[in-house]
């Protein structure tokens, strides 16, 4: 895998390395593994549970552990130190050959916030790295300093910086070999980031460390890659480019998503537009690339159809041509966008009967493109699309009189059997009508909503029968669709892992091992890989394949490893042979690759041996791997 080295200036030191690489004998930063995971091993919600969490861990090929070293848990009132849990935890994990990578952070009431007392800070911070440096040469300093939910006082890069830079230098006082890791900023914050470098802290850190969390859409279209491409080139601006990153977060929770409001609400538009059918074809639109909030899962887009259905996956080339005839009903992206260009073949697919779904917000109120760089920008539009659609709306900032949000949601009388409103639905901003209605139209409300003297509605069907045929059905309820189903966070985790690597991250630190599961419907329940009792979720049969497929000292192969949505990274293992990776994020038969030599062993997912054509493959979002001695994949145009 692509490795970055720090800059040395020391002319012997320099000697000696290449030395040191001669006789076989230097530990450099290709032995660093990029399989971690996070997990509270040290605190006390976990304690219990760390000796065999741990052992999970190793099973799976799990090299590193990311946990808190907290300050309150070793020093619980001012001048009285304890670190037996912490000496416990230490020594699970050793016994259990997991490595700790430490987090030094956050403040105790007596000495906060940290950075103006630093005589207590690096206090805690002397007495934890000298107890512990022979078991950990690595250490994190603080996380997420750009959030006020870590810092505990309003984000500020130069305040941060104050602590980074006294930190750095206490550990290098213990142990000059010591790595430092800048802390782990919240997503890519690249203005925070740049402020840490203009308040002079390049020479504080040895490892730029970031958590870009992507869900729920998926990493290949969430700009994973080009994101870590820019955090690069910010760091060259400061002349920091040769210093490895690492993530330290990074996660897809598996929490329930209040979808199944808006599935109730999409089959009573299609129950009344159509009462007979009993069989439905779903499009949705996918393109790889394009930036939409929320992709909603595949389950979740069944589950909006009456009866049996089938749902497919089409992008703008296939969208062109879309015919009621064989996808009954269409659904653009799950926010207020359409990608430019797309809109006149969507209205003749309602002129000619279609029924379109906009699932969140007000729809048509963004139009997307591309720039000049290949990136997708958005910009606003005006009402000519909606009216083309015969969609009336209104908001607080479009027409007087309406309120900003409206509490009270309910069912209209004509859907009140079949839909049932949970009563934490949030509040809605955002109302439709049939102003914009031809002769031959209907406009039926599904949900609406009051606030005062207002009513409103959010959520309605357009049963069209003017110069258009087809049906409109509308929905500005948030569902706060973010969690993604354990299958698909089982593979995107392998997928997250590989692209990651390839884009030159050396270790990567799922979040988390063990979700608590205390509330369905919450995200930071229901991050991890395993259950809270410890079973495994899909995810973690995955990680354990992965780990085995591409071990932490495979080397990475030089090719250009994705083409459009197709993806076939791969590496030289230590054994010798060659292992290739592939899938796509749309389901695609009969992709065509170059290979030389032969493929003599092929999987899925999960570790099963598959059977495959030498040369054609079925790719779909679950990446397979291919293995060879002298094996080369390229895609044929």
């Amino acid at each position: 895998m692509k490795r970055h080295f720090m800059k040395k200036s020391n002319l012997l030191l320099i000697v000696l390395i290449c030395v040191f690489i001669s006789s076989g004998l230097l530990m450099a930063a290709d032995n660093i593994s990029p399989y971690g995971i996070c997990a509270h091993i040290s605190r006390q919600s976990e304690y219990d549970l760390t000796g065999r969490q741990l052992e999970i861990m190793n099973d799976a090929g799990i090299d590193w552990v990311r946990t808190d070293f907290d300050w309150s848990g070793v020093q619980r009132k001012d001048g009285s130190w304890d670190f037996s849990k912490l000496d416990a935890t230490v020594a699970k994990a050793e016994r259990a050959g997991v490595k700790i990578l430490p987090i030094l952070d956050y403040d105790v009431p007596w000495a906060s916030p940290a950075f103006k007392h630093l005589d207590e800070w690096l206090e805690y911070v002397r007495r934890t790295v000298t107890r512990y440096k022979d078991n950990m040469r690595y250490w994190e300093v603080w996380n997420e300093p750009d959030g006020a939910g870590f810092w505990y006082n309003k984000p500020n890069p130069a305040e941060y910086a104050i602590l980074l830079k006294a930190t750095y230098d206490e550990i290098k006082k213990i142990d000059p070999d010591l790595t430092v890791l800048i802390s782990g900023f919240s997503g890519i914050p690249y203005s925070y980031i740049e402020g840490v470098y203009k308040a002079g802290a390049a020479d504080y850190f040895d490892i730029m460390v970031v958590h870009p969390y992507r869900y729920p859409k998926y990493p290949e279209n969430a700009s994973l890659e080009e994101d870590l491409d820019k955090l690069r080139e910010l760091m060259a601006k400061y002349g920091d480019d040769g210093k490895p990153v690492w993530i330290t977060e990074i996660g897809w929770p598996t929490h329930k998503n209040r979808t199944e409001t808006l599935a109730g609400i999409v089959r009573c538009g299609l129950e009344y537009l159509h009462p007979e059918k009993t069989s439905w074809n779903l499009a949705v639109f996918a393109e790889p690339d394009y930036p939409s909030k929320v992709m909603l899962s595949k389950s979740d887009l069944k589950g909006m159809l009456p009866g049996t259905g089938q749902v497919s996956y089409l992008d703008i080339e296939h969208l062109k041509s879309i015919s009621p005839d064989e996808y009954h009903v269409f659904m653009l992206p799950h926010d207020e966008s359409i990608p430019l260009g797309l809109f006149d073949s969507i209205e003749r697919y309602v002129k000619e009967g279609g029924i379109v779904v906009f699932s969140q917000g007000v729809p048509l109120y963004y139009t997307a493109s591309k720039n000049a760089e290949g990136r997708w920008e958005t910009s606003n539009t005006d009402n000519s699309y909606k009216d083309r659609l015969h969609i009336g709306w209104k908001a607080w900032w479009f027409e007087q009189g309406v309120p900003e949000r409206a509490k009270k949601l309910y069912t209209a009388d004509q859907f009140s059997k079949k839909l049932k409103l949970p009563g934490d639905i949030p509040s809605v901003g955002r109302f439709f009508t049939g102003s914009r209605l031809k002769d031959g139209d209907k406009f039926v409300p599904i949900v609406q909503a009051s606030e005062g003297e207002f009513t409103g509605t959010v959520a309605a069907v357009i049963d069209l029968d003017s110069d258009l045929k087809g049906g409109v059905i509308l929905s500005s309820i948030d569902v706060n669709a973010k969690g993604v189903s354990e299958a698909d966070q089982a593979e995107i985790l392998p997928r997250t892992y590989m692209i990651s690597m390839r884009s030159g991250v050396d270790s990567i630190f799922w979040y988390n091992l063990r979700a608590h599961e205390n509330n369905p419907y919450y995200n930071e329940d229901n991050f991890g890989i395993i259950h809270n009792d410890l079973s495994a979720k899909p995810a973690y049969k995955t990680f354990k394949v992965l780990s085995t497929m591409v071990p932490a000292e495979a080397e990475a192969i030089e090719n250009d490893w994705h083409t459009g949505n197709i993806y076939y990274p791969g590496w030289v293992r230590p054994d010798g042979k060659k292992v290739f990776s592939l899938w796509s994020t749309v389901e695609q038969d009969g992709i065509r690759f170059k290979v030389k030599g032969k493929v003599t062993e092929a999987y899925d997912l999960f570790g099963n041996r598959i059977e495959i054509d030498q040369d054609r493959f079925k790719l779909s979002t679950a990446p397979i791997y291919l293995i060879g001695q002298n094996i080369d994949i390229s895609v044929v145009n």
